[in-house]
């Protein structure tokens, strides 16, 4: 993480009044990714790799990283500050659910898996403080495949 951290700069993004009254809602992204090899031993999408692609993502998109906060002048913005970074929250979990059944419920919410960081309202996360981006990666049954899911408040 350390380089990742060297290319982060100090800077703010003001928020609009827009931006305001619709971000205390989360866009949820689900993404399904079926395991060609299901059931063997592999390196299916390993964690490393995500984890550090993940962070290549927030080179790009350095807004994710900020804290919400009233500027001088008393609009909301988010400051980025390499010294104080508001880490996402990026879990990998494992489920009893198999891909197969994802398939066969056409990809229904009722047969997903439960997201531990993924909600449709902006909350503080275990260290108190909002987060500006939630990752949850969850390993289905058998090494069949897994689910992504990404969730992004919405400004």
């Amino acid at each position: 993480m350390e380089a990742f951290v060297l290319v982060i700069k100090a800077q703010q993004f003001a928020l609009s009044a827009w931006d305001m009254s619709t971000s205390h809602t989360n866009i949820p992204f689900i993404y399904y990714f079926k395991n060609p090899n299901s059931g063997s031993v592999n390196d299916f999408m390993q964690s490393n790799k995500l984890r550090a692609s993940f962070l290549k993502a927030l080179e790009e998109f350095p807004i994710l990283v900020g804290h919400i906060t009233v500027g001088k002048d008393g609009r909301c913005l988010v400051d980025v500050n390499p010294h104080n970074l508001n880490m996402p929250e990026y879990l990998e979990s494992q489920s009893t659910v198999h891909f197969h059944d994802l398939e066969k419920a056409k990809f229904s919410w009722d047969a997903l898996p439960h997201a531990a960081t993924v909600g449709v309202f902006c909350a503080a996360g275990v260290s108190g403080i909002i987060k500006l981006v939630n990752v949850n990666i969850i390993r289905l049954a058998e090494n069949s495949g897994l689910v992504l899911f990404v969730s992004i408040p919405h400004y």
